[in-house]
């Protein structure tokens, strides 16, 4: 099966985040807190860096980026954040009065680890937010949030 894929830019040869989702971390775990952890390895391609992370972020964590983003989207005002419990990736969306949209984050190497990458992704707009969305919607039909908080 291929992986899940949710691109945070455009893409390509431009500025961007690629999270891969490939599968739950623990497949037969059916609770909140085991089941909805997700095999995510994160790619950055900003500026001269490049940086490949093999991350494990949530479905809730997921889930809640893209409630987030979409709200943005509707007030074309705001900012969505993705944040990892186990601080893989901190990533923030700000859209502008104008429409133009900014994306500022930080990822690191493994939880608890110093080794970090900050970057900022610009040159966006508001018409750039109903693609991830649609991403993010594809990976919750694919890797529903299991069980209760």
């Amino acid at each position: 099966m291929d992986p899940a894929e949710i691109v945070v830019g455009r893409g390509g040869q431009s500025d961007h985040v690629l999270i891969q989702v490939l599968g739950r971390m623990h497949p037969g775990a059916s609770d909140f807190w085991d089941g909805n952890w997700l095999t995510s390895p994160i790619h950055v391609q900003v500026g001269g860096f490049r940086a490949r992370i093999d991350a494990g972020l949530r479905a809730d964590e997921l889930r809640a980026f893209r409630v987030d983003l979409e709200r943005v989207y509707a007030e074309v005002k705001g900012s969505a954040t993705l944040s990892s419990i186990e601080h893989w990736i901190e990533l923030t969306a700000e859209c502008h009065p104008t429409g133009s949209l900014s994306i500022s984050g930080t990822v690191a190497d493994g939880p608890g680890m110093w080794n970090t990458l900050h970057f900022v992704i610009e040159g966006l707009d508001q018409t750039d937010i109903p693609p991830l969305v649609d991403a993010l919607v594809a990976v919750e039909e694919r890797f529903p949030i299991l069980g209760r908080e």
